[in-house]
Formats: structure tokens, C-alpha cells, sequence
């Protein structure tokens, strides 16, 4: 089976060094930098995990999460942002997020974190 993943994220260079490190994982993955491109991206495509910054130019990646979790309620989640705010961080996890992370954040660690949200 081919693993899908979504990276929404409006910083180019991570979007592609996660991007570059799953697919030598043999992930399928697409790529969004706005939540609006999210959004189109999970009414086309139905990825198993979503990767999403809370902070997007043009909306939270909160209302990115509650639509992905709308179109598909088994969709895996791993939110990560910059920013601690724990009323975020408590958003993010009643709307279904079953990983957080803080930026900078290590490639392994990820990985260790997909792999179990995708096993």
C-alpha cells in the first residue's frame, strides 16, 4: 500500500526537506503552502496523514485541520508550529491532531512519529 502524506506549511524550505526525506521513505506526498491549496488538495486526493503548520497566510491550520477531519474522520494528524500557545495546542487536539510538534523539530523524531501514526 502506498502511504500518502500532505506537508501544509508556507515555508518552501521545509515543505521540501520533508518532502525529499518521505518520499525516499516511499511516501506519496503533495505539498500545500496555503490552507486554501489544503483544502483543494484533500477534496482531490485522500492522503493518510496531514502535516500542518497552525500558522498559514491565509487562514489557521486549525480550520485546516477541522476540514480534513470533516472529509475523512481517519485522517492522521501531526500539527507543528513555531509559536507555544497551549490554548492551540488544546484546539488542535479536540479537533483530532494525534501528534504536535514545535519547530525546529528532527527529521527522526518525525519519522518515528509517522511511522506509528501510519502503521
Amino acid at each position: 500500500m502506498v502511504k500518502r502524506l500532505l506537508i501544509v506549511d508556507d515555508e518552501e524550505g521545509i515543505v521540501e526537506e520533508i518532502a525529499d526525506f518521505f518520499k525516499d521513505e516511499g511516501f506519496e506526498v503533495q505539498s500545500a503552502h496555503t490552507g486554501e491549496e489544503a483544502i483543494q488538495s484533500l477534496r482531490t486526493q485522500l492522503p493518510h496523514l496531514i502535516m500542518i503548520d497552525l500558522k498559514l497566510p491565509d487562514m489557521s491550520g486549525l480550520l485546516v485541520l477541522k476540514v480534513a477531519k470533516e472529509l475523512n474522520p481517519r485522517i492522521k494528524a501531526i500539527v507543528n508550529t513555531g509559536y507555544v500557545d497551549q490554548n492551540m495546542v488544546e484546539q488542535a487536539e479536540h479537533l483530532g491532531c494525534d501528534v504536535f510538534l514545535h519547530k525546529p523539530f528532527d527529521l527522526m523524531k518525525l519519522k518515528e512519529e509517522v511511522d506509528r501514526l501510519v502503521a
